[in-house]
């Protein structure tokens, strides 16, 4: 029983200590150590076809809203529109882009949805719009 004991003592020991470097370390470290900063890179990547901005798509439309007139656009990949989208929207200038990246799980019902370069609540609601335009409902 004594054996027994201090192997359980012992693990909790080295819980505790492997507790308190954890506990230690910083975010900003570990995004550049192994295997936490191949992990932490695979998050911040977009699929491919967002990051190359090749897709399938239709001709993007002029739409003014406010009394300016933005460029918005939907792509999605290719073979799989049904799952995977993204609507983006461009300023007046063409200087600024705003997107909204719309993945839909295997077997899922809903999209999970992320905006993309900050947009403020106008932007949201183009995005919002073409987003809802290019999946109808009914």
């Amino acid at each position: 029983m004594t054996g027994f004991l201090n192997r359980v003592l012992l693990g909790l020991v080295a819980a505790g200590i492997a507790t308190g470097v954890c506990a230690e370390s910083r975010l900003p470290e570990l995004t550049t150590q192994a295997p936490y900063k191949k992990a932490y890179q695979a998050m911040l990547a977009y699929p491919q076809w967002v990051t190359i901005g090749q897709g399938t798509a239709a001709p993007v439309e002029k739409v003014v809203m406010d009394g300016k007139t933005y460029t918005v656009g939907q792509m999605c990949k290719p073979h799989d529109c049904a799952a995977n989208q993204l609507n983006v929207v461009f300023s007046p200038d063409g200087k600024q882009a705003w997107g909204l990246l719309s993945v839909r799980a295997e077997n899922a019902e809903e999209f999970d949805q992320q905006f993309l370069g900050m947009p403020d609540e106008t932007i949201k609601k183009l995005l919002n719009k073409s987003f809802a335009d290019n999946n109808p409902t009914d």
